[in-house]
C-alpha cells in the first residue's frame, strides 16, 4: 500500500516537472552591441546602436531595475543608518504609518515609535545603495502616506516596490560618467521588462538611419 502511494506522488513530481514551463529571458536585443555615446541634459543616454541612434531614458530605466530587485529581495538585504532618521507625523498620518509599518518592514525598513508623532528609521534596504542624502528615506514614506488608507493587501507591496524604486533611482538631472552608463545599460539587460519603467513607461527608445536622414531631408 505504502509503495503505491509512493508510486503516485512520484508520478505526480514528474507529471509537474514536465509542465512546468521554463521562464523565458526578456529580448534584450535593442540593447546588445551598444556604443555609449554620452549624455543629453542630463537624462538621457545616448548610444549608437549600427547606424541606429538609441536613447535611454536613464531614471526610467534605473527605476525598472531597481523595482524587479526590490521585488526579489524582500528583506533579505539590509543596511544599518550610521545616523537614524528622524520622521516628524501629524496624527492622521500616524494612524496610516501603523498600517503601513508591516509592509515596510517586509522590505528591510526598521522603523519604531520615538514619542507622540514621532518614528525613527534604524535600517534602509540595502537597494538604496549608499545614502548620502537621507531625504529620500522622508520622500519614500511621505509617497506612501499621500496614498491614503490602507484598503486590502492586494496590491499594497507593488506600491510599495514602486515608490521605492521610483525614489531610490538616479534622478533627471544627475550627471553620470560613461561607466556609470555602461553599466546602467549592461543591468537592464537583465530585467523581466526593460523596456518600461514600473508606471508603463518607455525607457528605450530607437531612431533608425533613415528616420534620421528623412529628419534632414536626405534623399540618399
Amino acid at each position: 500500500m505504502e509503495e503505491k502511494i509512493e508510486e503516485k506522488i512520484e508520478e505526480k513530481i514528474e507529471e509537474k516537472s514536465q509542465t512546468r514551463k521554463p521562464k523565458q529571458k526578456a529580448n534584450t536585443d535593442l540593447l546588445e552591441d551598444l556604443r555609449v555615446i554620452g549624455q543629453v541634459s542630463r537624462m538621457y543616454i545616448l548610444a549608437e546602436k549600427g547606424e541606429d541612434l538609441v536613447i535611454i531614458d536613464q531614471h526610467a530605466a534605473h527605476e525598472r531595475i531597481l523595482y524587479e530587485q526590490v521585488l526579489r529581495s524582500k528583506k533579505s538585504r539590509v543596511q544599518e543608518l550610521i545616523t537614524p532618521v528622524m520622521i516628524e507625523l501629524t496624527p492622521k498620518e500616524k494612524v496610516l504609518m501603523e498600517e503601513y509599518i508591516p509592509y515596510l518592514e517586509e522590505y528591510g525598513f526598521g522603523i519604531s515609535e520615538f514619542g507622540d508623532n514621532t518614528y525613527v528609521v534604524t535600517f534602509v534596504p540595502e537597494v538604496f545603495g549608499r545614502l548620502e542624502n537621507t531625504d529620500v528615506i522622508h520622500d519614500v514614506i511621505a509617497d506612501l502616506l499621500a496614498e491614503g488608507k490602507v484598503k486590502k493587501e492586494t496590491g499594497i507591496s507593488e506600491k510599495v516596490s514602486k515608490t521605492f524604486a521610483c525614489r531610490a533611482a538616479i534622478k533627471g538631472g544627475a550627471a553620470c560618467t560613461p561607466e556609470q552608463m555602461e553599466d546602467l545599460i549592461e543591468q537592464l539587460k537583465t530585467a523581466e521588462a526593460p523596456y518600461s519603467c514600473p508606471h508603463g513607461r518607455p525607457t528605450v527608445i530607437t531612431i533608425t538611419k533613415s528616420q534620421l536622414d528623412r529628419m534632414f531631408a536626405r534623399t540618399l
